[in-house]
């Protein structure tokens, strides 16, 4: 009998408490509870990114950093962007073996102690005699180091660690947690942009450390995640993993029997065509279309326009004629306010519609807001209106709602779901790398572009954003209501047998494990 994979047949399996709501599943409940500490770091990640932005408004970091009446203003802003993603394009492959090596939990403990070392050399830029640029270009790259870790595991984490019936909400709950703290970062300067000494900045960066120290205490409490320890041979500790959190202790379950079937099976599928190796990955064609995939998510995810609005978002409203700090501030934080109901808005139609289709709606309000703001920069250019300026800031509004609508629930969860778990860190490996370079790329030239030709600057995204959506349509793979090992047969063209065969996943006898029988059939 043949599975109805794709409809996520999973949840007609027999699971221990499943009619229980999270909340009251013991082991559900802590489990969720471990993985706020991932969330906390994509928080962080937020937070930090938001800052810069703010930061470009108020006097006091431009005099503590020497950057005010500069005339290498807008290069050396650009310069300590791109440090953060230069930072973490240098130490992506080695996060990647940490990895795989040593386990996922090892990469947010250095994504924890690099923010509480980074933040502190940041905050104590240009006291005594110290040069302030130079102390925060340091912090800049440490902190950019640390949130590369991060980010390139988080991802994996949220799709091997939760139930089956959460990985989707979990994952696409992973850039809301950015959103909110750019949310937080763009109140708090908001409120500490009417102090007027240093302050008014160092209070912003030192609110990195209490959710650093956060990060590296709980990561010693969140489980290693099953996949890899199945992957590491440690299969009774993956299992233990399974019944405890997936099965709430359930001792037998059918759930779980299948998780660790399919698990089993998808690894000796990936061992026998030595899947894991690189010359394998690049040579498989159902390797390189993960790959594909992989990289055109990330183009869509960096090169939108959107870092122009997260990181210049000043720049824009100078463009059309609000100067006013306050205002500034304000605006921002009532944007990253919208931008956290888009974000939440998406996960609720992640559950309701497919991926694609959610794409496709996002990216033409992209789309149409790109067009719409290089009409209303244009004529306020050419006129002075106020009206055009007023609708300059409301197309960046829908310009950066419309992309969360997508890249909240989707696109840091897509890369690491199609990628099979030999290859998972590899993969989001080379997705890390893309994005940085892609991020330095937006950091240095951004701002020069937006000083030297200004609102013509957007047509380069329009044309990203057109090609971009045409490729999604022919490149991309539908993957809403499978599991992780069920993705896989869309790349790969090959059925486990877990999902051809109900019996394939019995359940053991007091020993916990599958039956002879079961194995017997993997082999």
């Amino acid at each position: 009998m043949h599975m109805n994979v794709g409809n996520e047949a999973f949840r007609s399996i027999p699971n221990k408490d499943s009619h229980l709501p999270w909340y009251k599943n013991a082991g559900l409940l802590q489990l969720n509870l471990f993985l706020m500490c991932i969330f906390t770091g994509q928080f962080l990640n937020g937070y930090d990114g938001a800052l810069i932005s703010s930061f470009q408004a108020m006097n006091s970091w431009l005099t503590t950093l020497d950057l005010k009446g500069s005339n290498d203003k807008a290069t050396n802003i650009g310069l300590l962007n791109a440090a953060v993603y230069l930072a973490g394009l240098c130490i992506a492959p080695f996060a990647a073996w940490v990895s795989d090596r040593f386990g996922r939990k090892w990469c947010i403990r250095y994504s924890s102690i690099a923010n509480l070392i980074g933040t502190a050399i940041g905050a104590a830029a240009g006291t005594g005699n110290a040069n302030g640029y130079a102390m925060f270009m340091m912090s800049r790259i440490i902190i950019g180091s640390g949130l590369a870790f991060c980010v390139m595991i988080s991802p994996i984490m949220l799709q091997e660690l939760p139930h089956p019936k959460h990985r989707v909400l979990m994952a696409g709950l992973f850039d809301v947690a950015y959103i909110t703290g750019s949310f937080v970062a763009a109140w708090v300067t908001f409120g500490c942009s009417y102090i007027s000494s240093d302050w008014a900045w160092r209070i912003p960066y030192l609110i990195h450390l209490p959710f650093a120290v956060i990060m590296i205490i709980v990561i010693s409490l969140v489980p290693e995640s099953p996949r890899w320890l199945f992957k590491q041979g440690r299969e009774d500790e993956g299992k233990a993993f399974m019944v405890k959190y997936h099965a709430n202790g359930g001792e037998n379950d059918e759930l779980v029997a299948f998780e660790v079937s399919e698990i089993q099976e998808a690894l000796r599928s990936e061992r026998e065509a030595k899947q894991d190796t690189w010359k394998m990955i690049l040579s498989s064609r159902s390797s390189l279309h993960r790959l594909g995939c992989v990289i055109l998510i990330v183009t869509m995810q960096n090169l939108s326009g959107t870092a122009i609005i997260a990181y210049y978002y000043t720049s824009i409203l100078k463009l059309v004629g609000i100067t006013d700090t306050s205002t500034q501030t304000g605006i921002n934080a009532g944007l990253t306010s919208f931008t956290v109901v888009m974000a939440l808005s998406g996960v609720w139609l992640t559950k309701r519609i497919r991926r694609k289709t959610q794409i496709y709606i996002s990216w033409a309000g992209v789309l149409l807001s790109n067009i719409g703001l290089i009409i209303s920069t244009s004529l306020y250019t050419q006129t002075g209106h106020k009206s055009a300026g007023l609708a300059a800031v409301f197309f960046v509004w829908i310009y950066n709602g419309s992309f969360f609508l997508s890249c909240g629930p989707i696109f840091f969860s897509y890369p690491a779901e199609v990628l099979h778990l030999s290859m998972r860190s590899k993969g989001m490996m080379i997705w890390t790398i893309c994005a940085k370079l892609m991020s330095v790329f937006s950091s240095y030239v951004n701002p020069v572009a937006m000083v030297d030709i200004a609102w013509k600057w957007y047509f380069f995204y329009t044309a990203i954003i057109v090609v971009t959506g045409i490729l999604a349509h022919f490149v991309l793979v539908e993957t809403k209501g499978r599991t992780l090992e069920e993705i896989g047969e869309l790349f790969d063209g090959k059925i486990l047998q877990a999902h051809m065969d109900p019996s394939h996943y019995e359940i053991g006898s007091d020993d916990e494990k599958l039956s002879e029988k079961s194995l017997e059939k993997n082999v």
